[in-house]
């Protein structure tokens, strides 16, 4: 039996960009809220004290205790609050 070729196999593999994953830490833009609440998550899993996690991440107490009681998803106001406060902290909005 004779063997194939495809127009596919003939063609040549070109390198693919990665984009970098978002970083929860805060910076220039604003950051999404599944990605700060995961990073929470995560480091208090790992012992991390409370405090320094939410000093280090930026994020308000009221915003910081919603997201380790409950799923952000599910959390009244959460998502607002963190959005605003974003975009006050990257200078979108004045106070």
């Amino acid at each position: 039996m004779a063997t194939r070729r495809s127009a596919a196999s003939d063609t040549t593999v070109e390198a693919v960009e990665k984009k970098a994953a978002p970083s929860p830490l805060p910076g220039k833009t604003v950051r999404s809220l599944a990605v700060v609440a995961e990073a929470i998550r995560e480091r208090f899993a790992k012992g991390e004290h409370a405090e320094t996690i939410q000093q280090e991440l930026a994020v308000s107490p009221h915003v910081f205790r919603e997201l380790l009681s409950h799923s952000y998803k599910l959390v009244g106001r959460a998502p607002e609050i963190f959005e605003y406060q974003e975009k006050v902290r990257v200078g979108e909005l004045a106070e």
